[in-house]
């Protein structure tokens, strides 16, 4: 889960130097006048790291009501070094692809099937737009 609604993100992305897209294709490039190959390539420079950790949270329990909300209670009565609270909200949940339909059910969905008594019970979703789901094969 992240908190991206601060000016300062969980996760940096710095561009240094723009990606340019350079080809080797006019007739009168050697490698294609003696070799009849054509060449593409970019160059560019980048990086990418974490900013404030407080604002990112990682959990490899199952995705259920239950442990979203223990994820989202973590993150919101996390406390600075003088015991503060810092006001953390989450609004982003990152997921590998083997839980998007789960995320989808669990942040679109109005209503969840809750087992009551062993008889299926439809209730409420609370968790219904509580965060965006962003699903991305790099959260595993």
């Amino acid at each position: 889960m992240l908190d991206t609604s601060r000016a300062i993100k969980p996760i940096i992305y710095q561009q240094r130097i723009p990606y340019d897209l350079t080809r080797l294709d006019r007739d009168a490039d050697p490698n294609v006048f003696f070799k009849d190959e054509y060449i593409y390539g970019t160059r560019g420079r980048s990086n990418a790291g974490f900013g404030l950790w407080q604002l990112a949270y990682a959990s490899k329990a199952e995705l259920t009501p239950a442990n979203y909300e223990a994820a989202r209670v973590a993150m919101m009565t996390m406390k600075g070094d003088e015991g503060r609270l810092l006001g953390i909200k989450p609004n982003v949940l990152v997921v590998p692809p083997g839980l998007e339909g789960a995320a989808m059910r669990l942040l679109n969905n109005g209503t969840r099937i809750e087992v009551v008594g062993g008889t299926p019970v439809p209730i409420q979703n609370e968790w219904k737009d509580t965060a965006k789901p962003i699903v991305t094969a790099w959260a595993a």
